[in-house]
């Protein structure tokens, strides 16, 4: 768990423990999770089609702001990485707990439903990613569903939408930028969407494009919260910075630890306790 700021208050790091697990566990099974499977069931009947707004958490984020490693820390799985946009079309991830020790994944577009594995899935995406927008650095407004069901993830459903890029690249349309500003704009503008935006701690946040479209939505920023990633290559003032909240960020701030190349998962989490744990220490001193 990493430190979380609501406002201008944040909430350090602190280890959970069973005691405190058990109460929020329950309440979660006991309310929240079938408000989630009651959404996600609509959203498979495609009710959104009927012009009926779910609500819906979109992943947004500047390129190369780390939103496919809170995306696959969420997941538990691998992403489509590299350079340029990696996420190319709407990517609908639903992530489904269960209780069976063996993972389910499976993809579903252009009407048909292909399963892979854990260790497949980052190619199995990036190939029906290749088959809806083109083998290019094009993109596309067509979603790519990625169903996980995997014991110990959380029941979300998230959309994971391309980074914003200002330049076209070799390969790239001109008007590449409106077209991906075009698409953001499409899933965050309904007041029913929480605003997921992701940015590097290396960055001043007033300069994220990202900011700067989700505020033309959310101007009180009610329905944003921000996760902060790379928290290990800027520590120094981060928490100033957070605390000033100077974008205006009304659901508050979550700094994470990015996986590192082949790092496990579990390495990683281990890292990301330690580098928060050791600054909270600091800031008790």
């Amino acid at each position: 768990m990493a430190p979380i700021s609501n406002g201008p208050d944040l909430v350090e790091y602190e280890d959970a423990n069973m005691e405190n697990q058990v109460p929020l566990v329950s309440s979660y099974n006991d309310h929240i999770r079938p408000l989630l499977d009651a959404v996600d069931k609509l959203r498979h009947l495609k009710v959104m089609n009927e012009g009926i707004q779910l609500p819906t958490i979109v992943v947004v984020g500047d390129q190369s702001s780390g939103k496919s490693s809170v995306l696959e820390s969420l997941a538990g799985i691998n992403l489509p990485r590299g350079q340029g946009i990696c996420t190319r079309v709407p990517l609908v991830m639903r992530l489904q707990h269960q209780p069976t020790p063996t993972p389910e994944v499976f993809l579903e577009f252009n009407g048909k439903t292909v399963y892979t594995d854990e260790a497949r899935a980052a190619d199995a995406i990036s190939l029906a990613t290749d088959e809806i927008a083109g083998d290019g650095k094009g993109i596309s407004n067509t979603p790519l569903t990625l169903v996980v069901k995997k014991k110990g993830i959380p029941d979300l459903t998230m959309i994971d939408l391309p980074g914003i890029t200002r330049v076209p690249v070799h390969g790239q349309p001109e008007d590449i930028y409106e077209q991906i500003t075009g698409i953001i704009t499409e899933y965050i503008r309904p007041e029913e969407s929480i605003i997921l935006n992701v940015l590097s701690a290396t960055v001043d946040f007033p300069t994220c494009e990202s900011i700067r479209m989700s505020r033309q939505v959310d101007k009180t920023g009610e329905r944003t919260l921000a996760v902060v990633t790379k928290s290990d290559k800027a520590p120094e003032g981060l928490l100033e910075k957070v605390a000033a909240d100077d974008v205006n960020i009304g659901l508050g701030y979550v700094c994470v630890k990015n996986r590192i190349g082949d790092e496990s998962f579990e390495d990683a989490r281990k890292e990301e306790a330690q580098l928060f744990k050791k600054s909270s220490t600091s800031l008790q001193d």
